[in-house]
């Protein structure tokens, strides 16, 4: 059996990708480009994923190994030192009766909890988290996901007073935070923090554009969207370490989630509701509502559809379906071709830092 594989190396700090070859000997992985090579052990590995066909995924911090072909997975066990890195079901060990009897008396009572069980317990969770709360969950998820950020203090002074002018923060403080980074995206974490990547600035032409971002960011703050996903991800996890066993403690998934939450997954109907809210909170501040769909246009352009991020870590609607759905929702729309004269020039000093 060969123990050399083709396989793409991945690096979510800096959103690069590479191919490589992977080399197993006694207890090493060996990873070689082509000016450049890694040595994993098992120790080094945080995570270790076998996918349904047969490919697999291992984590190194920021570090993502993909290796597509399926012989690898029994080759690197057995380079292991014969160690069992991937979780072997139960299903696995009682045969074709065995399963379908688990599944009618176990498994579809689990699926049951799964889907149903923990999000409603999470979501009656998030019901009683006071807006102070949401602040503080923030702030600390705030602090460790920007610490390898550089923040830009002149274009973070001028967003935010281009927020401030326009209201959308409701019964939150919505707080700016630019930094650099060459991946066109912005996130919103519980309780008001937004975080603005440089990039999606510079792909702006026109001030509506940047409300239409900063009114998508804010209403997942407003529908607590992104609260509701943290505390999902959470009693999910919760759920498989009960049930699973897993070596992880309570901590530890509190603490991956902070990694989780830079590309934090929404549903398609929580990403569609936002688009809906932040076109009428920009109705409400009398800002041309073109605004969302044309920053969409941009964004499609700029990234072809794409987050950047490797195709098992991307989340986000297609961009198409939003333009579309931005589109239609302005059937009702007020004529408003302008944007207040106040936002016009905050716009301007701020393009001129950009450019």
């Amino acid at each position: 059996m060969t123990n050399t594989f083709p396989a793409t190396l991945h690096n979510r700090t800096d959103k690069t990708q590479r191919a490589v070859t992977v080399r197993i000997t006694s207890g090493t992985l060996h990873i070689t480009a082509e000016t450049e090579a890694w040595r994993w052990s098992r120790t080094d590995l945080t995570s270790a994923r076998l996918v349904d066909d047969g490919s697999v995924i291992l984590q190194n911090g920021s570090w993502f190994l993909d290796v597509p072909d399926p012989r690898f997975a029994p080759a690197l066990e057995a380079g292991f030192g014969g160690k069992k890195l991937f979780r072997r079901s139960f299903f696995d060990k009682i045969g074709v009766s065995g399963c379908l009897l688990a599944f009618v008396l176990v498994v579809l009572p689990l699926l049951a909890a799964y889907f149903w069980l923990a999000p409603y317990i999470a979501e009656q969770a998030v019901g009683n988290v006071s807006p102070e709360t949401e602040k503080q969950i923030g702030e600390a998820w705030f602090r460790s996901l920007t610490e390898a950020y550089t923040v830009d203090t002149v274009r973070t002074r001028q967003v935010q007073q281009f927020c401030d002018s326009l209201h959308f923060g409701g019964d939150y403080d919505l707080r700016i935070t630019v930094v650099n980074e060459p991946v066109v995206n912005a996130f919103a974490l519980p309780g008001g923090h937004i975080v603005v990547f440089d990039s999606i600035l510079a792909i702006m032409d026109a001030p509506e554009q940047l409300a239409g971002l900063l009114a998508h960011e804010a209403a997942h703050v407003q529908l607590r969207h992104s609260t509701r996903a943290v505390f999902q991800e959470l009693a999910r996890n919760l759920f498989f370490t009960l049930l699973l066993g897993d070596d992880g403690s309570l901590s530890g998934i509190v603490a991956r989630q902070s990694d989780k939450l830079l590309g934090l997954s929404y549903s398609r109907r929580l990403e569609m509701e936002a688009d809906a809210h932040g076109l009428r909170l920009l109705e409400r501040s009398g800002i041309p509502r073109r605004g969302m769909p044309d920053l969409f246009r941009k964004m499609g352009a700029a990234t072809g559809d794409s987050s950047g991020i490797p195709s098992f870590l991307s989340t986000h609607p297609a961009i198409e379906e939003r333009i579309q759905s931005a589109e239609n929702e302005r059937t009702n729309d007020i004529a408003r071709d302008t944007v207040p004269a106040v936002l016009q020039r905050i716009w301007a000093e701020l393009k001129k830092r950009t450019h």
